[in-house]
Order: C-alpha cells, then structure tokens, then sequence
C-alpha cells in the first residue's frame, strides 16, 4: 500500500479552531473522522491509500495525524480564498482520520534524522509519496507513539500504553494506561497552557517546548476500574511538570483546584 505525505500549514490555511477541535475529539470518541484534503497536482492516488499528515510553519512542526484516502482525487473550490475568487479549482481527497493531535508526535527535528531525512518534509504542496523505506519505518515510529511501547511522554505515562476504543461521548481506556488519544482530545479542549500555574511553556523556554505538556487525570488511575470511561472535558486537565509533581506529592493527589489556592496562598 502506498503511503502519501498531506501538508497543513496554519500560515496558509486556517483550520478553524472549533473545527480542529472536534475532529480531534470524535477521533478520540469514535476511533475515526472524515474529511477532505488537498492533494496538490497528484492524480495517481489510490483509494484506500495511507496518509500522514504533517503541520508546517512555526512550531510545533511534525507528523499530528494519520488515515487513509476514502476518495480518488477530484475538482473542487481552491482552498486558497484569493484564488478561490477568480474561480481557480483544486485537486481533493477525501479521508478518514484514524488519530489526529494538534501536537505533534513525531516532532520537526526527528524528521530530519537517518532514515527520515531524505525526504522534502517542509513540502509546500500535499500529496508527496513517501519511499516505502521511509513509510515503513515512519508507520513502526507512529505505531509507538499512539499505542506501543514508546509513549509520547516518557516522564509522563508508562511505557505498556495501548490504545483502547473509545464509547461514542469518551475515552474508554484500561485503568493502568494513559491513551495518547485522550491526551490529544484534552490538549484539543483546553489548549497547552498549565490549568493550575497558567504558565504556557514555549513562552517561558521558546520553540523547545513548543507543545509540551503533561496531562492530568482528576479520577487516579490507580482507583478507577477496568475500562473506565475517561471523559476529556470532565476527568482530564493539561498541567505544567512542575505543577504535576506538586499534586502527586501527598496521598491522596491535590485536586486541580487545590493546587491553585497553594499558589494563591504562597
């Protein structure tokens, strides 16, 4: 099966955030969502073909989603507004996301590492074939990251995650895991910014931390049951390491909300 490169670059097209997020969300909740994406000038471009896709511009750069083609390629309106206004038309694709993030997991610099850097990642156009060397290890690195044994975080989760179907409004998931797909829905609901410090980290170090943050599970997962269903908006919240640490230090852990009047007090 032949694996194709999809651009995203939020400079040149605004994936609106409302829109992102639900996408993100009813992956998580579903397994699957369905849209269209340019394919630039391809033709050949097989139904049932796997796509990554990658976000370009300032960082977080890297590969944030993953699926396959639902479509072969066909006219439409032209992405660009401007163009799209003199009646200029685009080759799309429809597809079906099976993990999208707005972070990414597979991040610019590793891209640009042995086996992947031979490849134009910073493509301005979609729809780039990948060499099957490349895929293939690019498809064992994605494997890791959304449900293996190389989890996004290493600090964070632990190293047996795997992914779990999701009921139709949450995250179901094995008590003793976290689901990068849950991580990706919380991120999506409540942005990268620290829910009990507010500190975002990419303002405080620059592009290195760009995306980086922890996700906290309110409920621990150590007291839930098997195959609890974590609901992204009530159960989880972005948190700073810093602060992470500091909820986890008594036992039980600080409530999100406990942890804030520390600081207030402090």
């Amino acid at each position: 099966m032949a694996t194709f490169l999809f651009a995203w670059n939020p400079k040149k097209w605004d994936w609106k955030e409302g829109d992102l997020t639900k996408q993100v969300l009813k992956v998580a909740a579903t397994g699957s969502a369905e849209d269209s994406w340019s394919c630039g000038n391809r033709k050949d471009l097989p139904v049932g073909s796997r796509f990554f896709l990658i976000r370009l511009g300032k960082e977080p750069k890297g590969i944030v989603g993953s699926g396959q083609t639902t479509s072969d390629p066909g006219l439409g309106p032209h992405w660009d507004a401007a163009l799209k206004r003199h009646g200029k038309e685009a080759l799309y694709v429809d597809l079906k996301f099976d993990f999208l993030s707005k972070e990414p997991l597979i991040t610019w610099g590793e891209l640009q590492e042995s086996p992947y850097s031979n490849v134009p990642w910073g493509t301005q156009a979609s729809g780039v074939l990948l060499p099957d060397a490349v895929a293939d290890e690019l498809e064992k690195l994605w494997h890791r990251r959304t449900g293996g044994a190389d989890p996004i975080l290493p600090e964070e989760l632990p190293p047996n995650e795997t992914y779990a179907e999701g009921a139709r409004k949450s995250v179901s998931l094995n008590a003793y895991e976290r689901n990068p797909q849950a991580r990706a829905a919380s991120i999506a609901q409540f942005g990268l910014r620290c829910s009990v410090c507010d500190v975002l980290l990419e303002e405080r170090y620059g592009s290195i931390a760009a995306g980086f943050i922890h996700v906290h599970h309110t409920v621990p997962l150590a007291e839930v049951g098997r195959d609890y269903p974590v609901n992204p908006k009530k159960d989880l919240r972005p948190v700073c390491p810093n602060c992470h640490a500091v909820i986890h230090r008594p036992k039980p852990p600080l409530s999100v909300a406990g942890a804030r009047r520390l600081i207030r007090k402090a």
